[in-house]
Formats: C-alpha cells, sequence, structure tokens
C-alpha cells in the first residue's frame, strides 16, 4: 500500500509540473508507411506531414511481423544479488553483460514471458515475477520494451538457449552491477536496468 501511495503522489507532482508547462507541439499527420526491410529486425519509411505543412519521410525500426513487445527481468536472489547474463553481442561487437530477457510471443502475457525468458536464459526460476512498466525501444521505434523484477530467483529450473544464444549466468551484487552499468560500453539495456533499479528501491 505504501508504494501504491508513493507512486500517487509521484503522479500527481507531475501532472501538476507538466499543468504549468509550456504546450506540447502538433503531432505529426501519417500520410503512409512501407517496409523498406524486414527479417528479424524491421524498417518501415513512414511519411509524415508537419503541422507547418511539409512533408518529410523517416525510418522506424520494429521488430518481425506479429511481434512488437519484449521483455526485460532484474533477477533478485534471496540474498539480494542480481542475476545476469554475459553474452555476445553483434552491435558492440564483443561480449557485455545483460539482464536476462527477450520477445514476447503473440498473445503470450509478459509476466509469463519474462518468467520463461529468466529460466531460458539463466536456469533460474523465480517466486514472483511483477511487471512494473515499458518503455519505448527508442525514438524512432515501434517496439515495447516491458521491464519486470524478479524475486526469489534461484537456479534450480533449465537453461534452454536457442542456436545462436552463449548465456552464462553470472551473480552480481547490486553494488558490483552498478558499477558494470556506469562502466561505458560493458552494458547493453542499460536504460530497462534503471528503470528497473527505479522501481525495486535499489538506486
Amino acid at each position: 500500500m505504501t508504494d501504491q501511495i508513493e507512486s500517487s503522489a509521484a503522479t500527481e507532482n507531475v501532472a501538476a509540473e507538466l499543468s504549468t508547462a509550456p504546450a506540447d507541439p502538433a503531432p505529426w499527420e501519417l500520410l503512409g508507411e512501407e517496409v523498406g526491410f524486414e527479417r528479424f529486425l524491421s524498417v518501415r519509411l513512414r511519411r509524415y506531414r508537419m503541422p507547418d505543412g511539409r512533408e518529410v519521410e523517416w525510418d522506424v525500426s520494429g521488430r518481425e511481423a506479429g511481434v512488437d513487445a519484449g521483455v526485460t527481468v532484474l533477477p533478485l536472489t534471496p540474498e539480494g544479488r542480481i542475476v545476469t547474463i554475459r553474452m555476445f553481442r553483434a552491435g558492440p561487437d564483443t561480449v557485455v553483460t545483460n539482464l536476462p530477457g527477450g520477445l514476447v510471443e503473440p498473445g503470450e502475457e509478459v509476466a509469463v514471458a519474462g518468467a520463461r525468458e529468466l529460466e531460458e536464459e539463466t536456469g533460474y526460476t523465480c517466486e514472483t515475477l511483477d511487471v512494473v512498466g515499458w518503455q519505448w525501444s527508442g525514438a524512432s521505434s515501434t517496439f515495447r520494451k516491458y521491464v519486470a523484477i524478479a524475486r526469489g530467483c534461484r537456479p534450480d529450473g533449465k537453461q534452454q538457449l536457442d542456436e545462436t544464444e552463449d548465456c552464462v549466468p553470472v551473480e552480481l551484487t547490486v553494488d558490483a552491477f552498478r558499477a558494470e552499468l556506469r562502466n561505458p560500453g560493458a552494458m547493453t539495456g542499460i536504460d530497462a536496468a534503471y528503470l528497473a533499479l527505479d522501481h525495486a528501491g535499489l538506486l
């Protein structure tokens, strides 16, 4: 109940500040969209009309057809340690630290996807898993990244990696995890990690 009261108060404070802020800019009018590229990642070309009448084109990224969301999980052990994974990422072209997570399958509940991805990537199961929010994957993305906190995580499940995954689970203290977040290039998905830490009261 205390968390709900604090969240409600924070929402009221934000609403009060926004009520005195300058008016938002007018939204752009979507005129059309076409597929530019589509595999695991997709790029669509959108054409917009701006409020002043100019027309512009914009590249918008997403995922393969039918998949519009993913989930990132902050797994906490009974001792308060954070379960991370070490894996190769093609963008950075190196091995980095990640929180476990993955795609939400069409029709799948986000919490179910989070628990499934946690066990598949780490071999850990959890006592509880709460979805605490979501964010856009990027400013030019249609993909939603949900964030969840899993508690009571133990290595009593079965790791089941996809053929292109090489996840190695590593438990970190909260201090070590925060140090990794501040280390440039050491992690990916740090926006979701900070959001999860904030909701968990660990910032």
